[in-house]
């Protein structure tokens, strides 16, 4: 055999071989679906996303309405979130615990609500933006879970500690629709 006609027929093992090893790879590969000729469904249009509300709520300490630092970030985080999403307002409701008088606990809830929206404003939210309401200890967290821990006052520091959930501000992103 002439070495021309040796290299050609090494030259075509070689090409059936690389044919032969890309059809084999391929074969585990998706096909594309053959057109049938039958008209396509329209999709229909995906419904806009609803936006989970967003909720926070920061935390005072007994009898004060001053922001503790460590409660700041989550209005940082809602500031961002409030920005960011387009929302029209805020909701800003402050709340007390039992210990003390109503009128008292209704100021003061109102003083926490308005500690919030003055370091939201601070932050650049728009002071029209920021709806406010108070509602003094009317609506407890701690439910019956303080009740035994004797005399409601302010040198029972049991009490004042179990009562911690109940001296707060609950703030709400309000969506625009």
């Amino acid at each position: 055999m002439k070495p021309a006609t040796r290299w050609a027929l090494v030259v075509l093992a070689v090409v059936a071989i690389g044919i032969l090893w890309m059809l084999w790879s391929q074969r585990n590969q998706p096909q594309a679906p053959a057109d049938s000729g039958v008209a396509k469904q329209p999709v229909a249009p995906t419904p806009p996303k609803v936006e989970e509300p967003v909720i926070a709520s920061v935390l005072f300490d007994f009898d004060r309405s001053v922001l503790r630092p460590g409660e700041t970030p989550k209005l940082d985080e809602l500031t961002a979130k409030f920005k960011a999403r387009g929302s029209v307002r805020i909701d800003a409701v402050g709340h007390a615990d039992r210990i003390g008088p109503a009128p008292y606990n209704l100021r003061l809830s109102e003083q926490r609500a308005e500690a919030v929206r003055a370091y939201l404003v601070g932050k650049g939210v728009d002071t029209g933006s920021i709806h406010t309401d108070a509602k003094g200890d009317r609506e407890a967290v701690t439910g019956e879970a303080c009740k035994k821990l004797g005399p409601e006052k302010r040198k029972n520091r049991k009490l004042v500690e179990c009562l911690q959930p109940d001296r707060r501000v609950e703030i709400t992103l309000v969506a625009a629709r």
